[in-house]
């Protein structure tokens, strides 16, 4: 039993060893697996010459309340005839974007007090004209104010992270947050909490002043009746 499994080893041994000099076995090169630079920049230049153009429809400016959430939506569509029209008529704003393949998107803002969460898969296929990609996030906000947002789109090569086209600049989207009584209120409570708590040590402050002033007195006096007693007991 040793010996047939010790032979299937060496047999397996040999057909991987056959296959890597044969070239049958192949190995990363750069960013692309079994490409050298040379033939992964063809292949980048040759997949972006079969790009559709495209079109993304989104609306520039939101507004909500602070607490609240909302859904925001784009759409990036490969344009034909009707679809393009279809897309101008429905949009506030459209961007031109050259697509195909494999789309991806993103949402993001420049303050930690909006969160935005994107619902459904990041990468979605369009594969031929009149075809489009969606994508939801829900947005968020702490603290009222004005932010702005970061709209992103990319057009990979097929199922990887290399970009064949990238939205440059990124879509700014201005978002609006207003404010709320409840908020107001929880604002003022917590305020007012705070404010208690810095009273409370004051008035602590303040009530051990006394004992703490006259320790110090006692204590300077009688260092000046030790060094009296000393002065006599000199003389």
């Amino acid at each position: 039993m040793r010996t047939r499994i010790a032979a299937a080893w060496c047999l397996l041994l040999l057909l991987t060893l056959g296959l890597a000099a044969c070239g049958g076995v192949p190995r990363e090169s750069g960013s692309g697996a079994g490409l050298g630079q040379a033939a992964l920049e063809a292949s980048i230049r040759n997949d972006r010459k079969h790009l559709f153009d495209g079109s993304l429809t989104y609306t520039p400016d939101i507004s909500m309340s602070v607490g609240g959430r909302l859904t925001y939506a784009v759409v990036l569509t490969a344009r034909g005839e009707k679809s393009s029209r279809r897309a101008a008529q429905a949009a506030l704003e459209t961007r031109v974007l050259r697509v195909g393949g494999w789309q991806g998107a993103g949402l993001s803002a420049d303050d930690p007090e909006v969160k935005t969460v994107l619902h459904g898969p990041e990468k979605q296929p369009i594969v031929a004209p009149g075809e489009n990609a969606q994508w939801q996030w829900s947005v968020s906000a702490d603290e009222p104010g004005d932010y702005d947002l970061a709209l992103t789109v990319i057009t990979y090569q097929g199922n990887t992270n290399r970009a064949l086209e990238t939205l440059d600049p990124p879509i700014s989207v201005h978002l609006k947050v207003y404010n709320t009584w409840s908020h107001r209120f929880s604002a003022m409570r917590n305020w007012l909490y705070t404010a208690a708590g810095i009273a409370g040590a004051l008035v602590g402050i303040y009530a051990l002043r006394a004992p703490l002033t006259e320790l110090v007195q006692g204590r300077r006096e009688a260092r000046k009746q030790q060094r009296d007693e000393n002065r006599d007991g000199y003389m």
